[in-house]
């Protein structure tokens, strides 16, 4: 099983909070990305797909808005998901 991971961000053209949620493999990056207003009037999303050869060696990689904004995603942004519950 793949492991997952996920990148919560914002988009500086129209405004829109972004989660990219992914899994990594040898073909790139296979995921969605999903955006909300921030009045949460609009969530839509659509399919994350990006080449190896577009991801740089330590995982940063770029990809777009729904608005058709370029999102820059830095290696140090990336968390890995988990299931794990936190103790109490």
């Amino acid at each position: 099983m793949n492991a997952m991971y996920y990148v919560w961000t914002f988009c500086p053209k129209c405004e829109g909070q972004l989660t990219l949620q992914f899994a990594r493999s040898d073909a790139g990056l296979s995921g969605s990305l999903r955006r909300w207003s921030r009045d949460r009037s609009v969530n839509d999303g659509r399919r994350l797909e990006t080449p190896a050869g577009e991801v740089a060696a330590d995982g940063a990689f770029e990809t777009a808005c729904l608005c058709g904004q370029p999102i820059r995603v830095a290696a140090s942004e990336i968390q890995r998901a988990t299931t794990e519950r936190p103790a109490v």
